[in-house]
């Protein structure tokens, strides 16, 4: 099976996977309150937190490192995996602690759950996508964002009231049921039509993930503690509320960014093939449907479908989309670094930009004399600059 063709599959799942988080997104602001969307939003970003820590990006040296075993390459990445998740457990209850959220120890949990089995879930994909046929790697990407919409959907009208505990069992039950997946056993393994030649043959023999272990952890931390310390900042500065408004459009908008990284570059990964032309547009493709989104998200809010107090999130619509817009051009060369010799400089290009947004952050907040609104516009302007500066360096880089 051609690689377009599971591109094309792997695509039509990850829509579904995004529309189907989206409406989990629209269920939140629809059927739960500020507050409790915000508690919710910080448990799930801890959890988010503490899985990728423990991952430490094996899922994408699984699909990077082709000439190893996918077998052996599993066991070693699960087993690497479940001990960083262990020694993390203090770290993590550190964050449940510093959020200061209504109850510690049920809340704590909440986020022991998720990010383990979050953690099986984000396994299973690239398993399914290196083993199994392009059908069985679709419903593994599809399938448990549909069940959580569908609990979300039943606790907010058969149990109000429950204040966060809704939305935390659908995510818990749809992360539980995605990894499931690593229990499949192999059943076809995709195939190219015809061997590659040229510059996709140099792609695929070149094709590796050279990084330490300690660099791929360095690496990871400071995607983590960025992505974190965001709505964690934005809460201790601006409030539950604001925290809530900046945390809904990330979740909705990034969608584009993961959906086009799921659908691209880890297909071409798997097949050792890169695309350079068709990358970018990839990426302009997915930058047009967040842009879209955003003007929906107006058209909404403008409309009255929201609450009243869901107003505020237009302030925070336009700068959330540009960051998004060129998430997704970034993403979509998400698999040259590791086919052109630049999987370790560009872990720490990316450590570096890292560094920046945390700085953009916090400076900030240290003049005392600035608004969330003008905030978000220096983090999101200086996030969007970044990316599309590292997708330059990546795309502008020749094989060897």
């Amino acid at each position: 099976m051609s690689s377009i063709v599971v591109t094309s599959r792997i695509a039509v799942a990850s829509a579904a996977s995004l529309a189907a988080q989206a409406l989990f997104g629209l269920l939140m602001l629809r059927l739960f309150s500020p507050s409790d969307v915000g508690a919710f939003t910080v448990v799930s970003q801890i959890s988010f937190f503490w899985m990728t820590l423990a991952l430490a990006q094996s899922p994408l040296s699984f699909l990077a490192n082709i000439h190893i075993p996918p077998a052996q390459a599993l066991r070693q990445a699960l087993r690497s995996s479940l001990w960083r998740w262990l020694l993390l457990l203090p770290v993590a209850a550190m964050a449940v602690w510093v959020a200061k959220l209504p109850s510690f120890v049920p809340f704590m949990a909440w986020a022991t759950a998720m990010a383990l089995l979050q953690m099986g879930w984000y396994m299973a994909q690239p398993w399914a996508l290196r083993m199994a046929s392009a059908r069985t790697a679709a419903l593994a990407r599809a399938v448990p964002p549909v069940i959580a919409v569908l609990i979300a959907t039943a606790m907010g009208i058969f149990w109000a009231g429950n204040g966060s505990a809704g939305l935390l069992i659908a995510a818990t039950c749809s992360y539980g049921i995605g990894a499931l997946w690593l229990t499949r056993r192999a059943d076809s393994r995709p195939t190219l039509e015809s061997p590659p030649t040229g510059v996709a043959a140099k792609a695929a023999t070149t094709q590796l993930d050279d990084r330490s272990a300690g660099l791929r952890l360095a690496h990871t931390v400071a995607d983590a503690i960025a992505g974190t310390a965001v709505l964690l900042v934005w809460q201790r500065a601006y409030g539950l509320a604001e925290a809530s408004y900046l945390a809904v459009l990330l979740r909705l908008l990034g969608l584009f960014p993961a959906v086009v990284y799921a659908a691209w570059p880890q297909v071409l990964l798997s097949r050792g093939q890169q695309k350079r032309k068709l990358s970018l547009w990839m990426g302009l493709g997915g930058a047009g449907c967040a842009a879209l989104a955003g003007l929906m998200a107006i058209g909404a809010l403008r409309s009255g479908w929201f609450a009243s107090s869901w107003q505020g999130l237009e302030e925070y619509i336009a700068p959330l989309v540009i960051w998004q817009c060129a998430a997704c051009v970034f993403a979509a060369h998400g698999h040259m670094p590791f086919q052109r010799g630049l999987a370790r400089p560009f872990s720490w290009a990316t450590i570096g930009f890292n560094a920046l947004q945390l700085g953009v952050l916090t400076l900030p907040l240290a003049l005392h004399s600035v608004g969330p609104t003008t905030h978000v516009w220096w983090l999101a302007g200086t996030s969007a600059l970044g990316l599309l500066a590292l997708t330059v360096w990546i795309a502008g880089k020749k094989l060897k």
